[in-house]
């Protein structure tokens, strides 16, 4: 780790950062002086009790939270100090994001929330469409199109998450808890599917998870503990404690 992150030419540096809610006497620091680097296409595990900061971590990696102090750099961008509307436009074009609990939109079809990330980038509208189908046949779903979120099994949902984060090829994908709300068989076919279209177009992964199998995907392990991290080595040798 370099005594300053901030010059040290990773793809994303976070250097001493602190999030802290509310004020005065009722005011809660969440995350704590926390520093690490991530290389471009390297995918790093956060793994952390429940509390720890790992979810307000990522929300502040993608700017849809911001930071009390310190510096978050994507690609040479400083994040915290673009404006809201420029953080806004930044994710929409950089940051890809998977959530636990889908976030899919259930007024929109399955091909329209895979669309969507693309219209709001303002692709073509046929481009956009013929992109997202042939996303939807990656992920074996073509024929779930027209589909609604809730006529969609738990898998089919992450699948389509999946694809909605990702039919914009985002340099950076953030993923919390992804495989949480499904079986160990299909969230090892997500994870399958998830490293495959990462790997593809080296894009870099930063994701919160509780499960073993899934932190031993990644690249490194890093750990938080009461809103600090603790860096981590190769997934492969590390012990996970969590």
């Amino acid at each position: 780790m370099p005594s300053n992150p901030s010059k040290s030419g990773h793809f994303l540096v976070l250097n001493q950062v602190e999030k802290i809610y509310g004020s005065g006497e009722s005011a809660q620091q969440v995350l704590r002086s926390v520093s690490f680097c991530v290389d471009k296409g390297e995918r790093v595990a956060l793994l952390g009790q429940s509390g720890s900061g790992k979810s307000t971590l990522l929300n502040v990696v993608s700017g849809i939270d911001t930071i009390a102090s310190g510096e978050i750099t994507i690609d040479g961008v400083r994040l915290h100090a673009l404006s809201e509307n420029e953080r806004t436009l930044f994710r929409r074009r950089h940051i890809g994001f998977i959530y636990q609990s889908f976030n899919l939109i259930q007024t929109l079809t399955a091909l329209e929330n895979v669309t969507l990330p693309l219209q709001l980038n303002r692709l073509n509208p046929q481009l956009a469409e013929t992109s997202a189908r042939q996303m939807l046949q990656r992920v074996g779903l073509s024929d779930r199109a027209n589909a609604f979120p809730d006529q969609l099994s738990g898998g089919e949902q992450q699948r389509i998450a999946i694809a909605r984060a990702m039919i914009h090829k985002p340099a950076l994908v953030l993923a919390d808890e992804h495989t949480g709300n499904l079986d160990a068989e299909t969230g090892g076919q997500m994870m399958a599917l998830f490293n495959e279209i990462a790997h593809e177009t080296n894009q870099t992964v930063l994701m919160v998870t509780h499960s073993q199998a899934v932190a031993k995907t990644a690249d490194r392990i890093v750990q938080m503990v009461d809103g600090g991290v603790v860096e981590g080595g190769s997934s492969q040798s590390q012990s996970l404690a969590w």
